[in-house]
């Protein structure tokens, strides 16, 4: 394990900015991956203007990633089954445009930068309208830092997702949102907020609802959020249409953990120091769990969470988190996992917000063969004004420590496919 002081390891070159309200790109915002790149790096964008400018940007630069990732979904799971998942998300329409009116007006630009169908998006950001759950176990830790709280995940899923990874950074009117690592014409897995808001998840094998907000979309409403407190009142309030655990931290140091399935609601964990795998902690929780399913998708599950309760004794800060998630005990089924004969996942990337120092370090793979890189988003937070420009917005991310590569893609025309 080790760190780099800009976030793309080994970068340099022009920073990817773009704002999505020009007609012409502002330069190149997508950095793709070639063989001269190192293991640990991830494309990089930066969306500045409405949600539905920054939906569209994000579709343009990755039309033809998201359109064989739709083929692709259409393809694996049937005709049949698609039809069912569009029936199923039919019903959840009128809930995302009354809670989540940003987020159907990202996918709508999405929709038209790539050219795919608004309610195909939909289902791409939504695995919950598909019966049956991709397996996509992780690992997840938070804790109260010195100045805020630290929350840590390693995410594990199919070596095959790694090739979809990017991380996005969303500016507005104001200046910096919120950073979040996503698959490519997705909402997001994981990330963090201009209030140092962070949130991480885990996959429970709970009860299923026919509708509801799918969780992608949840994760974005917490990230909405100025504090735990709030976080934890948004996942009060919302229909959720599956099991799931969400770990959560803010600048003044509050954390929480949240397991919330349709029939309980959330329920929250007590502690000041959270770790959580795959299987359920709350007595009433358990009671909604399906244990042949969990035992079948997650049998690693209850040996990384007492691994990471072990590991996480007196931890205070974020070396001690990259510590905790690069423990290799009960390898290859560890908390940073490799692909085992029972679980056909590994970690494909871990991440560990610093919410007090508005900082988010991530590294691409497995965290005890891999580096962490580190991007400073305090710089971007203190960009407030009612206009970004050109220049504003690359001295904001000089500041941040992040670069492009010297692998760049061409440039495109706002409208082409």
């Amino acid at each position: 394990m080790s760190w780099s002081s800009s976030w793309l390891t080994g970068s340099q070159g022009k920073i990817p900015a773009i704002s999505s309200a020009s007609s012409t790109p502002l330069g190149n915002p997508v950095v793709k991956r070639s063989d001269k790149m190192p293991p640990s790096s991830f494309p990089v964008v930066l969306l500045h203007g409405s949600p539905f400018e920054r939906g569209r940007v994000h579709g343009l630069y990755f039309a033809g990633q998201i359109r064989t990732a739709i083929r692709q979904m259409k393809r694996r799971h049937g005709t049949s089954a698609f039809r069912d998942a569009e029936g199923r998300a039919a019903q959840s329409w009128e809930l995302l445009a009354t809670l989540a009116p940003a987020v159907l007006l990202e996918l709508k630009g999405l929709a038209e930068g790539c050219g795919c169908s608004l309610h195909d998006l939909y289902l791409h950001s939504s695995f919950e309208f598909f019966l049956g759950q991709p397996a996509t176990g992780c690992s997840a830790i938070a804790l109260r830092g010195a100045k805020g709280a630290i929350v840590g995940q390693n995410w594990d899923a199919p070596p095959s997702t790694a090739s979809d990874l990017a991380v996005f950074v969303h500016t507005g009117p104001a200046g910096f949102e919120r950073a979040v690592v996503a698959s490519v014409g997705m909402l997001g897995w994981v990330g963090c907020n201009q209030a140092g808001v962070a949130l991480v998840n885990n996959d429970l094998m709970l009860d299923a609802a026919p509708t509801g907000l799918p969780s992608q979309v949840v994760r974005r409403l917490v990230l909405d959020q100025s504090n735990v407190k709030a976080a934890l009142d948004t996942l009060t309030s919302v229909p959720h249409m599956s099991g799931r655990s969400y770990l959560l931290g803010d600048a003044d140091g509050n954390v929480a953990a949240v397991e919330v399935s349709p029939s309980t609601g959330a329920r929250q964990l007590e502690g000041q120091v959270l770790v959580h795998t795959n299987h359920a902690l709350a007595t009433d929780v358990q009671a909604v769990e399906d244990g042949e399913t969990l035992r079948s998708t997650y049998p690693s599950s209850f040996r990384r969470l007492d691994a990471l309760r072990r590991a996480i004794s007196d931890t205070t800060n974020v070396a001690g988190a990259a510590r905790v998630l690069s423990d290799t005990e009960g390898m290859p089924e560890a908390v940073s996992k490799d692909v085992s004969v029972r679980e056909k996942t590994q970690t494909v990337f871990s991440v560990i917000f610093d919410c007090g120092a508005r900082e988010l370090h991530l590294c691409a793979g497995r965290p005890d063969i891999g580096s962490y890189s580190t991007y400073q988003l305090a710089p971007l937070a203190s960009h407030q004004s009612h206009r970004h420009d050109q220049t504003t917005l690359r001295a904001a991310l000089l500041e941040s420590g992040l670069r492009g590569h010297r692998s760049r893609v061409p440039d495109v025309k706002v409208g082409r496919r």
